[in-house]
């Protein structure tokens, strides 16, 4: 567990030293014209982004501007001028019955960031606490220390309120927040879900993602993203809703481009396997419950999972899996530890 407490300023003096620790080589280009679209957004409604960056750039001795490209603009670049996108695997679900709010997710990639991984516990002055979970921007590309740095794609804050994302097969881009960002974000600033979803209403988004919500009084949502426009979905009658990596929207299905990109994808076997799951749980869904989808099941669980959550959000009862060359760990984690 990586802990940090302190400013936004120290967030950057913080983020600076984790990656020259790392033999983080930084950006020496920029993009201009990304550039200034990304920081008239940013400092509209994320302007702590661009304090935190500005002091990584003064504890590393760069200008600004190659520090402000690399994290908040650069990406677009890369997500805009790609080729061929890779195949993503996660999974997650959310369950609310009687008083309880369960979360399981797995997070599935490339198997070298199985070995660079972290958990944090993020204490900023003036903001939520959180554990954020980050697979530290390891990519295809750059899988070893020369690109590491944390990049949340969940997050759970004090206040019981879950964020988390599955990649989208979308081809779209926007100038706007990036995922990581809005995961910060709303884990920063927000305690309920319906916050959160006003957080998607305001803030423009750069990058198509799939968002699951779920707040520890049981209200639960996914927000399909696809930059120019989004869609919301509830759960079902059964107060259970599930999410991959294909659209379930009417509206945005016809963009989704998963078949035609990846033919051989589990995603429809993930989701019918993590559905059929559930409902055999159901009722009287149990915390022990999500131990068993996550680690027992065919396809949710593969080679490829880096780590699994297991979260009862209104106990605050949290679990997180790992993977390693000597095999499964679990750990229990909570604000008061």
């Amino acid at each position: 567990m990586i802990k940090f407490a302190g400013t936004h300023v120290d967030y950057g003096k913080f983020y600076a030293d984790a990656m020259q620790k790392n033999g983080h080589e930084f950006y020496r280009h920029i993009n201009s014209e990304t550039l200034h679209h990304q920081l008239r957004i940013y400092r509209k409604f994320y302007p702590e982004i661009i304090t935190e960056l500005e002091a990584v750039a003064r504890a590393v001795g760069l200008p600004s501007e190659f520090v402000l490209y690399e994290d908040i603009a650069a990406s677009i670049d890369h997500w805009r001028d790609r080729l061929r996108p890779q195949n993503h695997g996660c999974t997650i679900f959310a369950i609310h019955e009687g008083e309880n709010t369960f979360v399981g997710r797995n997070y599935d990639w490339i198997p070298a960031a199985r070995e660079f991984y972290g958990t944090y516990q993020v204490d900023l002055k003036g903001a939520n606490r959180y554990f954020g979970f980050s697979d530290e921007s390891v990519w295809y590309r750059h899988t070893g220390k020369r690109l590491r740095k944390p990049y949340f794609v969940d997050a759970v804050n004090d206040k019981g309120l879950y964020i988390g994302l599955t990649f989208s097969n979308i081809d779209a881009w926007k100038y706007g927040l990036l995922p990581t960002h809005f995961i910060r974000y709303i884990a920063e600033k927000c305690a309920t879900t319906r916050q959160a979803l006003n957080v998607f209403a305001k803030m423009p988004g750069a990058i198509p993602k799939n968002f699951l919500i779920a707040d520890a009084k049981g209200d639960l949502a996914v927000v399909e993203h696809a930059t120019r426009r989004y869609a919301i979905l509830r759960p079902n009658r059964e107060g259970v809703l599930i999410h991959t990596n294909h659209c379930l929207s009417p509206e945005l299905i016809k963009y989704d481009r998963v078949r035609a990109r990846h033919p051989g994808t589990d995603t429809f076997l993930r989701y019918a396997e993590t559905e059929f799951l559930v409902n055999q749980q159901l009722p009287g869904f149990q915390f022990t419950d999500l131990w068993r989808i996550l680690r027992q099941s065919h396809y949710i669980y593969n080679d490829d999972t880096i780590w699994s959550l297991a979260l009862e959000l209104n106990s605050r009862r949290f679990n997180i899996y790992h993977d390693t060359a000597m095999g499964q760990k679990q750990q229990k984690f909570g604000f008061d530890s």
